[in-house]
């Protein structure tokens, strides 16, 4: 039986996972995500109101939490620039929910509780009803991938408050450490797939700019 410490789970730490659930016309959702454990058998997470994410969760009463180390999963699911691809999906034999298929670990999530975390958020504790994973060898630990996330984190916050002239300070934050994962990535896998991610990412801050001064015209 597998269980959260043998994901590397560890108490007071964020994890970044792909949370999938169902979307009212029955289509599959999925949206990178922070979470946490509480104690062995529940799982936190605090997530915006305005997000698909909660309101799917609040219907269906249930999500699959996915954890993979492909960046790509990531940033589809972070910008949804297009409907994601439905056979990155499969309806979960545990929960009311469609999980990745290509996932090295899958966590079937039913929702215990919520709770409102402040104007912006809500606090979801779900109780875990089934984890399942994959043998996979491990791999070389190259800097890229974990700047290139980080960077995919900061970028959704950008896009969220690009045009909130009240965060300007923190957007110019936002941007250099952005600018910092760019150097890494350059730097340790220049000419690779995270330097092609960071390239694309790099063009939709740029158009994200574009329309936020086209509409102070």
């Amino acid at each position: 039986m597998v269980v959260l410490a043998d994901l590397g789970f560890s108490e007071g730490m964020i994890y970044e996972v792909i949370v999938c659930t169902y979307n009212k016309d029955g289509s599959s959702n999925a949206a990178p995500m922070g979470v946490v454990m509480r104690g062995s058998e529940y799982i936190v997470l605090t997530i915006y109101n305005s997000s698909s994410t909660l309101r799917n969760m609040q219907v269906c009463r249930s999500a699959t939490l996915n954890f993979t180390d492909n960046l790509d999963f990531f940033f589809q699911a972070a910008f949804k620039d297009a409907v994601l691809p439905m056979d990155w999906f499969e309806k979960s034999c545990i929960v009311n929910a469609p999980q990745l298929k290509l996932a090295d670990a899958t966590i079937a999530l039913s929702l215990e509780d919520c709770t409102v975390f402040d104007v912006q958020k809500t606090r979801v504790t779900g109780k875990i009803q089934h984890i399942a994973a994959l043998n996979v060898y491990p791999k070389g630990y190259c800097r890229a991938k974990a700047a290139v996330l980080e960077a995919i984190i900061h970028a959704t916050r950008v896009k969220a408050l690009i045009g909130n002239e009240k965060e300007q300070n923190y957007l110019v934050k936002l941007l250099v450490l952005i600018q910092n994962c760019y150097e890494i990535v350059n730097r340790c896998a220049p000419n690779s797939c995270y330097a092609e991610l960071m390239s694309d990412l790099q063009k939709k801050i740029d158009m994200w700019s574009h329309f936020k001064h086209e509409s102070l015209r």
